[in-house]
């Protein structure tokens, strides 16, 4: 097994260019410094004294999607995405975080609930919110207050704890197979809680007794994404803490799955919480992972046959190799035709804020997308990240496709929540 160093190592980059064979982003723009392969170049540039971290260097680090395909191809085993990372967080730490970054940061990391009523706020104003003032109950529904932007979700008036017992107890008359912990994410706690009770009814379903914990904050995916590896750590810290009592950490969340399966790689060896970070880790499984080990079959809850396809998360098939679970989830379902559409793990083009600082390109990915799902011909197209759900969605009203967005929570889930 090849030393972590050596992976991060820009010198290591042969230049063969098998990353641009697979990269979403270059296969654009064919911008040479804005695939891995041109990126190294930069990095190993500025490490050397040869380039200063100006504006032009920050764009090309942040052009990246950090999908990870660069990753699975590269024959010299490198891992451009961490290298890029590291490049991010240099320029953190030399250059400081924009002002809007140490607002969000700082408040998430003292109150996120406060962060997560924020944006509710800024969702009321008209037409930046969701059609009808529902909280994405449907979300093809999603207005654009930005002809072609992307709309903010609307803050549910229950989050999901108040929506939820402390413990949910497994269904009558199942056989109780042990206890887990849910990690529902911000997103789930706050704008879509009812993907959260679904997450939670299934587990109860497939017979765990499940709990929300107190104390849970933000994954930290998107400050560690940014470069600020300070703060990311920092909040990994408090949710090892929080979970630490349970055997099983289950989440819905493509993102948060891979960001807490990841949190041994966000500290040092030499740090006290590197040991605990490791064994953490190995507790979290993604919610369909999880299910399909355990054996369940979902109950199907709709009187008409549904052909349903799948998105691929990046986070859950290239980060956390989960790709055969959900398809058979969605296969066992009575009254639910699964369909594979083509390229299913082809990036939806979101990556988080890339989709506003390169809208164009960022369009010209989604549309790819659009195209599969429009060549499925299925009614619906389920995924396990509301990050891809907003933006399959916002991609399905562009192109005014007939076809609803759904987590798979809510297939499996049952109880004729299919409408």
């Amino acid at each position: 097994m090849i030393d972590q160093k050596m992976k991060i190592d820009p010198d290591r980059c042969m230049k063969c260019g098998f990353c641009m064979s697979v990269c979403p982003v270059y296969d654009i723009d064919h911008i040479e410094n804005h695939v891995a392969r041109g990126r190294n170049v930069l990095v190993r540039m500025v490490r050397d004294g040869e380039l200063s971290l100006e504006d032009d260097y920050r764009r090309c680090l942040y052009s990246c999607l950090l999908c990870r395909r660069c990753d699975a191809v590269c024959p010299a085993n490198l891992s451009p995405a961490e290298i890029t990372l590291g490049a991010r967080n240099e320029v953190i730490e030399k250059k400081g975080m924009s002002w809007l970054q140490n607002i969000i940061y700082n408040g998430i990391l003292s109150k996120r609930s406060m962060v997560a009523r924020f944006v509710g706020l800024a969702g009321l104003i008209p037409g930046l919110s969701v059609k009808g003032g529902r909280p994405l109950r449907h979300l093809a529904d999603m207005a654009s207050f930005i002809p072609g932007a992307l709309s903010l979700p609307k803050l549910s008036s229950r989050p999901l704890r108040k929506r939820v017992s402390a413990v949910t107890k497994p269904s009558a008359g199942v056989k109780e197979k042990g206890e887990v912990a849910v990690f529902p994410g911000c997103m789930y706690e706050y704008f879509l809680p009812d993907i959260g009770e679904d997450i939670i009814v299934s587990l109860a379903k497939a017979g765990f007794s499940v709990v929300l914990p107190e104390g849970l904050n933000c994954c930290g995916l998107s400050m560690h994404n940014a470069g600020d590896f300070k703060t990311s750590s920092l909040l990994a810290s408090r949710n090892i803490e929080a979970l630490a009592s349970y055997d099983h950490v289950i989440t819905g969340c493509a993102t948060c799955g891979s960001a807490l399966k990841d949190y041994h790689k966000w500290f040092s060896e030499e740090d006290p919480m590197y040991g605990r970070a490791v064994e953490f880790s190995k507790k979290v499984s993604d919610f369909s992972e999880f299910l399909v080990k355990h054996g369940f079959r979902a109950e199907g809850s709709s009187s008409e046959p549904m052909t349903v396809t799948y998105h691929d998360p990046c986070h859950l098939r290239l980060h956390q190799g989960v790709y055969e679970a959900p398809r058979e989830l969605l296969s066992s379902i009575d009254g639910v035709k699964y369909v594979e559409m083509e390229n299913a793990d082809a990036c939806c083009g979101l990556g988080g804020s890339f989709s506003i600082a390169h809208k164009e390109v960022s369009q010209a990915i989604q549309s790819k997308k659009m195209e599969s799902i429009k060549n499925s011909g299925a009614q619906a197209v389920v995924t396990s990240c509301p990050g891809c759900m907003f933006y399959l969605a916002h991609g399905i009203r562009r192109n005014r496709l007939p076809v609803e967005v759904m987590h798979i929570s809510r297939l499996t889930r049952g109880d004729n929540r299919i409408d």
